[in-house]
């Protein structure tokens, strides 16, 4: 039986009660801390006004998925980019593809908003790993920068079917492409 499919769209307003949800136990399963934010804070600064926030919707319409980002800026080759601040895909949604299908997406966002880089950083989760370490550069242990050839081609995949995503990720080589 196929897993049921998932849509990555911009968060809500009405999705702040579930993305409450899942910054606390993210939190707690990556940190075990708990979150300290607001559903007050979401709403003022995360809807696109501090920092953007995607979600990945199941079929059965709940949330199972998020990723927040904002503008980045590498002055060492002058261009604008982009910053994961959080990717968090809920247990019972991972090996999907959900996670390449939300980083993604923010890729897009960042191009559309003229950037040409995205950077985060690995959390020792082993799927995290797995997936930065197919498509980004690695620096300084955690951190993973995806841009040229690599960048661009996230940014085209937003939109398709997770399991299409997963097939069609960009090779890391593919960073040192223009």
């Amino acid at each position: 039986m196929r897993p049921p499919a998932v849509a990555v769209r911009p968060a809500r307003e009405a999705d702040v009660p579930a993305l409450v949800e899942l910054f606390h136990a993210y939190m707690r399963e990556t940190f075990k801390a708990p979150w300290r934010g607001s559903a007050e804070a979401l709403r003022r600064d995360g809807l696109g006004r501090e920092f953007s926030t995607h979600v990945a919707v199941g079929a059965d319409g709940g949330i199972v998925g998020l990723v927040a980002w904002t503008r980045s800026y590498d002055v060492h080759h002058c261009v604008a980019g982009g910053y994961l601040l959080d990717l968090y895909v809920v247990p019972e949604a991972r090996g999907r593809g959900v996670a390449a299908a939300l980083a993604c997406s923010a890729a897009a966002g960042i191009r559309r908003a003229g950037g040409a880089f995205v950077k985060g950083q690995a959390v020792e989760e082993r799927s995290a790993q797995r997936l930065y370490s197919r498509i980004a550069m690695r620096f300084d242990g955690a951190d993973c920068i995806v841009g040229g050839r690599a960048f661009r081609r996230l940014a085209e995949l937003a939109g398709r079917p997770a399991r299409e995503v997963a097939l069609f990720l960009p090779e890391r080589s593919w960073n040192h492409e223009p």
